[in-house]
Parts: structure tokens; sequence; C-alpha cells
């Protein structure tokens, strides 16, 4: 571990406390009045904030197509809160794209009791590659002696052959920037325009750099945002991709638009060909993956085409497991089927060559998933996609498949896509398409029958019928992380139970994609109760998250995901030494335009209450000027929700 100490020249670079677009503070020396900072004149409530967030890349034609990339971050960590953010993880893709990352250089700077300021040096055994696959890689570090008040850090190099992808840039992060700064530098016959996301104007530089007598100038741009605020998630917003403040880029070569009339397609339809001609894309459709053969030859034997779609669906998530890696670049498809794990692209086209072996027609789809943020059919750039999709179309169904999809059935879109705009690759009809489905894919049933004893207990049975994407939600739960049920501990509302047992659980259809998901217990629950009354919540069995908008002003789209439909339904008989004390009144509360719904009905017949409940949500995206209104309607839909049964012992 390399250790400096630095005090009489630390004077002459304090002075740079807001860096300039054009001169930054060398890499490694410490700033005075960076370490003497005491909060974030962005965000005086930030544990930490990046005073420099900067990326320098170029384009170098040379044999093909290459990207350089210099990548440096610099960060003031205010309290132990903030040193989750001394954590680095610095993902890339190898195996697809060529990429090596070189050159990586950390450092540390703190002071100590007596003031003296320290710079300590990651060292490189400190620096870890995760080399688990071929495909997707991770370096990742921290930093030694970290504590509150210091700076960090760091800096590498990245190289991408073959490759004309430029991600975004995000001026944003979840804490403050002082400055994020981007330059760019492009060939004269590489063309690159760029739009704004989140933000109405930044600065930008542009000059011509380089150039001779027989070479034209290559053309440097340089965008800066200064005093960038932290990104605020908002509950149930579409993603963070859709919000953050960024700069995105379409490359392409730079040819005039008279070409493309000339050949008679758009843009659109000419990345679509290029794609479909590739080797590495398009042509590995068509030929025969060696190993599936048996696959092939016992779908061909199959008189349904729904029946075909399940089987194929179901082979290939068993034999090719998903490594996390969400692309449409696919490497070899014979490669990954034999090694059985490839990348989303790898899986979903292999599912693809599978189909239309087997006699269905189907096509590529290019996607971008809630995650990844909106594509935008007027902004011309295959870096908007971060996946593929496969399409099954004709005169009387549309299936959208995602063989990436655990527990997902081939007959909903899926749930990542929804409410999306798509790209479709059939080169006969290039077009975009809205990925819709007017169906409740969050569709959930609880049906409780129950009786109250003597000593204030009730003893029922209950059954519970997850249907579509609410299935595979209930599904994807038992891979949650402690960190993650933690988490989403504090967002559900928790009753004060004295006692909850379930037992003689019986799960059914958990491998049936066709089929809901269907739980079955028997369960025993003493209720709160005050003397000889006891308060009956009607929806002691269900999960009523904690109300979502309840802030008193909105920036960004509500998405609900899809449409949704939960029932509860539930009677329980009373012993005659019970009586009712108190019923809340049956309602139906609706949006002005019925585009959320919610009914309740409390009927008592004999000595046994009758609740229903039935919660719609009718439209699945609402926009921020619609807020007032759902804030109102949830409001008071949570005051209803908190309304309990009273029953009186005689």
């Amino acid at each position: 571990m390399k250790r400096f100490l630095l005090w009489p020249f630390l004077w002459m670079t304090s002075a740079i406390s807001l860096y300039g677009q054009s001169q930054l503070p060398p890499f490694g020396q410490p700033i005075l009045q960076e370490l003497e900072m005491k909060t974030c004149s962005i965000d005086p409530g930030a544990d930490a904030m990046k005073l420099l967030d900067y990326q320098e890349k170029e384009i170098i034609i040379d044999f093909g197509f290459k990207i350089k990339t210099l990548r440096r971050v610099k960060i003031k960590i205010f309290n132990p809160r903030g040193f989750q953010h001394a954590n680095i993880a610095i993902p890339y893709i190898s195996r697809i794209k060529g990429t090596k990352l070189s050159d990586i250089n950390a450092y540390i700077h703190y002071q100590d009791a007596a003031g003296r300021v320290t710079t300590e040096k990651v060292e490189k055994n400190q620096i870890f590659r995760n080399n688990q696959d071929n495909a997707f890689k991770k370096i990742s570090f921290t930093f030694p002696n970290l504590k509150a008040g210091c700076v960090i850090e760091y800096q590498y190099e990245q190289t991408e052959k073959n490759s004309l992808h430029l991600d975004p840039w995000f001026f944003q992060d979840i804490i403050p920037t002082q400055l994020s700064l981007f330059k760019l530098t492009i060939p004269y016959n590489i063309r690159v325009e760029n739009r704004l996301m989140g933000v109405d104007s930044i600065n930008v530089n542009t000059k011509e750099v380089g150039g001779g007598a027989f070479y034209a100038p290559s053309l440097a741009r340089e965008y800066a945002l200064h005093h960038v605020p932290a990104f605020k998630s908002e509950k149930m917003m579409t993603s963070v991709a859709d919000n953050l403040q960024r700069v995105e880029f379409s490359v392409q070569a730079n040819l005039p638009d008279s070409e493309l009339l000339i050949n008679g397609e758009s843009r659109w339809h000419r990345y679509a060909r290029l794609l479909i001609n590739s080797e590495e894309f398009g042509k590995q459709l068509n030929k025969t993956i060696p190993g599936t053969e048996a696959v092939i030859d016992s779908a061909r034997k199959m008189k349904s085409r729904e029946a075909k779609i399940n089987y194929l669906c179901q082979q290939v998530k068993k034999q090719v497991k998903w490594d996390e890696m969400q692309t449409f670049y696919p490497g070899s498809l014979t490669d990954a089927w034999k090694e059985k794990i490839g990348n989303s692209a790898e899986i979903n086209l292999i599912l693809l060559n599978l189909l239309r072996q087997s006699g269905i027609a189907s096509f590529p789809v290019l996607i971008s998933t809630r995650e990844n943020g909106r594509a935008d059919e007027s902004f011309f750039s295959l870096s908007q996609f971060n996946g593929v999709d496969i399409l099954i179309k004709d005169s009387s169904k549309t299936y959208l498949l995602d063989g990436t999809q655990q527990f997902q059935s081939y007959q909903i879109p899926p749930a990542n896509i929804l409410n999306r705009y798509v790209l479709s690759l059939d080169t006969s009809n290039v077009n975009w398409f809205l990925v819709t489905d007017s169906r409740p894919l969050l569709k959930t049933i609880l049906y409780i029958n129950a009786a109250l004893s003597e000593d204030g207990r009730i003893n029922g049975s209950a059954n519970i019928s997850y249907f579509d994407h609410s299935k595979v939600q209930k599904l994807l739960e038992s891979d949650k992380t402690k960190v993650e049920e933690k988490a989403e501990e504090k967002e559900f509302i928790k009753k004060d139970f004295t006692e909850l047992k379930i037992d003689s659980l019986v799960v059914s259809d958990k491998d049936d994609e066709l089929a809901p998901l269907m739980e079955s217990f028997v369960f025993t629950h003493e209720p709160s109760s005050s003397g000889d009354f006891i308060f009956l919540d009607p929806f002691f069995l269900s999960s009523f998250r904690k109300n979502p908008f309840t802030d008193s002003a909105r920036r960004f789209s509500i998405d609900f995901n899809s449409r949704q439909y939960l029932l509860t339904s539930m009677s329980i008989t009373l012993p005659a030494s019970y009586q009712i004390d108190f019923q809340p009144k049956n309602v139906k509360l609706r949006m002005a335009d019925s585009s959320i719904i919610f009914t309740r009905t409390i009927r008592v017949v004999d000595n046994t209450i009758y609740f229903t409940n039935i919660t719609e949500v009718m439209e699945p995206l609402f926009d921020p000027e619609q807020y007032p209104a759902i804030r109102d309607f949830f409001t008071r839909m949570y005051t209803m929700v908190a309304e309990q049964i009273v029953l009186k012992k005689k």
C-alpha cells in the first residue's frame, strides 16, 4: 500500500473549487478545499456527492470501428451513510463486443486528526475481476481507510472493437453531481445525432480537431452540466431510466438521406435488413442448431400451433440457463445450446430458430425493457434497445415471447415491455408497435371461509389464486435476497396481530405456466380486542402496501404496469354470544373516468358476515397532471381499508 503525505503544495490547487469545462484538476492529487467541505452545496443533506463525473469517448476507424473511452469519477463522502458509494463495480460485455478494460487506477484522500492530508492508492491486488463466464465481466474494488470527509477518485480506459454503439451519458445520479462532463470525438465520415432527456438545455461546445492536407479533421463535442441535483425516485413511476437527465446518441455512417430514398427504404428498414443479413444475428436463425433435431422432430408432430409454441418454450427454458445479461447482441447459438447457458439474445434467437424449424412463422423484435427506458421511433439509434424478443402473429392471435422469463406463459406479453414500443424486424413489414393487453394481467383472488370461536379466535381455510403476472411475481419472491425482503416489508401495512398461524399449505400448478398458481391453507387468527369488543380487520389475510401517493406533488408518470384486479371474498360465522356493534358501509369509490374502482360490500345473513372487496385498476398509465385526482382517490380508499368490523360479546 502506497502512502503519500502532502501538505505544502495543497494550496496551489485548492483554488480549483468548480472545475471548468476545459480545465480539470490533476488525477490522484488531493485538493484541500474539497477535503474541508462539510456539506454539499447542491443538497446540504446529501451523504455523498460526485465532485466530477467525466467521460471522454473517441470513435476510431482503424480496420473496422473502435470506441476508446476514458472514464474518471471523483466522489466526496460526507458521513458513514455515504460509504456505500465507495463500493465500485464496473460491468462490461467481453465476448460479444470485444470490450477490454485497462489502466484502472484509484486513490483515496483524507485528513487525519492533526489535519495532515494523506493519499493512498488502491493497489492492483485490491482490484478484483469477476470472470465467471465468457460474456459478462465485472471489475470491483473499494478503498482502504474509508472515513467521513474523505475524497475518493478512480479512472480507467475501455476499448470496444467492432462497435458503433454509444451508451447514453447520464448527467444525473442518485447523489448530487457538481460537474458532469462528456467529450466525444467523431471522425469526419461518421454522423452522430443526439437528444436530451429530462433536461431542457445543457452547455455544448463543438470544435474541429486534427486534420491535414490529405484528411479531414474530426469533430469534438463537449457536453457539460453543472450542479446536477440527485435523482429522487417516486413510488410507482415508470422507471429510473425513463426519467434520469441524460443525452442519448445515434451513430451512423455519414451517408446522404437521398441514398435511402433511392433505395426506397427507411432508416429502420435499413437497420432491420442489416441485422437480418448479419452472420452473427439473422443468418443464425435459419441454420439447424446441432443437438436440437429431436426437439424439432417432436414439435413437428404436434397438431396444434399453440402446443408447439408451449413445448418449444419449455424446452428452451430447461436447456439454456439465462446468465442475467440483457442484450440484443448474440454470440454463437450453437455454443449457447451446447454449454446450456446464454444471454437474452442467444436464448430468444434459439427459441426463434426452433419455432421456424418447426414450421411456425415468427420474427425477431427489438425491445427496450422498462429498466432500460423507452425507445423512440423518431430517434434513429440501435443503442436504444437492450434485447430481442419473438413475435408470432397471424389473422387471429399475436404472441410476444421471451425465453428468459421463468414461470411466464407464452400467452401473455412479458411484463418488462408492456406498454412500451418495440420494433419488428420482419423485413417485409418493418414497423413499430405498442405492446398492450386489455386483460388484468395482475390478478389475485382470495376466498376465506372462517368461524369465530367463543374465545375470540378465528379459525378457517383460505384459497388464493394468482394469475398471469401475479403468479410470476409470487414465484419470484422465493429468489429475493434478505435485503430486498426487508425493504419490501416496509412497504406493507403491518397489522398488530396477536396471533396468526398458517398450516397445511398446499401449492398447486406451480410448474404449469398455463394455469394460475393456487395456494390453499388453514389458519388460526386472534384479532385485536378490548374488553368485550373484538376488532375484525377484513383484510387480515391481504397485504395492502402503504399508500404510495401521499406526496403533495409529483413530477413523473404513474405506472401500474398493467390492468389489475384484486378480489377478497370472506364469510365468517359468529357464535350466538357475539353481535355486530359496528359495520362499515357498503361503498363504491371510483375515479371520475372510472379508471380505478374500489367496491366494498358487507351483508349479514343470520349469524354469518359476508364481506366482498374488489379493487380494479382499468388503466396502466397516468400522467403527472392526473396525480391530484389519484392522490385524493387513494387517500379515501386507504381510509376505507383501515375500517374494521366491531364485534361485541352479548
